[in-house]
């Protein structure tokens, strides 16, 4: 018999407001596929470097082919920064929600007035990105920063957190804000 899934977020009541903190998903395969083509970049950048530094004059292909590759290198390095290291750091009371994504450097969070928070909701995303893997849907990496299972309306702007949960889980979150009174009738 499979045992039931406990879920990825770990929720603390404080007496006036609920702290939720979500790791980030692992993609071991992802994981070791950039793990090797960091070894590959590696390479890359520093012979290029080298041909540029050697005073052979400037070379305006190389110049942009490094500028390409280092912006490559920057995003395959935060991603597996997030995978190992990185959480969503949700804080919702005493009239706010807050959403904070962090890895090894600290971003300051995002706030969120709750009498302006409406139409809250667990949904998951689905995009062209998305693959299988081992017969499960998995969230292409392309999404890893910008998409999120809970999401709610503030204004005319769509705020999502919650990344890669599943929708049960976003579901029980939801329902945890809500008996706790942080959100209300009018949230929904």
């Amino acid at each position: 018999m499979e045992t039931p899934y406990r879920g990825r977020a770990i929720i603390t009541d404080n007496f006036d407001k609920v702290e939720i903190v979500i790791p980030g998903k692992k993609n071991y395969f992802i994981l070791l596929f950039f793990s090797f083509w960091m070894v590959g970049w590696f390479f890359g950048e520093t012979s290029v470097t080298s041909t540029i530094g050697s005073g052979s004059g400037p070379d305006l292909f190389l110049m942009v082919w490094l500028a390409g590759w280092t912006l490559g290198g920057i995003f395959v390095v935060s991603t597996i920064l997030f995978m190992l290291l990185g959480k969503e750091v949700i804080e919702a009371g005493q009239g706010t929600i807050s959403i904070r994504n962090q890895a090894l450097f600290f971003l300051s969070p995002k706030v969120y007035d709750l009498n302006e928070v409406k139409h809250v909701r667990a949904s998951e995303e689905f995009s062209m990105y998305n693959g299988f893997q081992f017969g499960r849907r998995q969230r292409g990496v392309f999404n890893n920063f910008n998409s999120g299972t809970v999401k709610f309306d503030y204004g005319l702007k769509t705020v999502k957190f919650g990344n890669d949960l599943d929708e049960a889980e976003a579901r029980h979150i939801i329902e945890r804000l809500k008996s706790k009174r942080i959100l209300t009738e009018k949230n929904f």
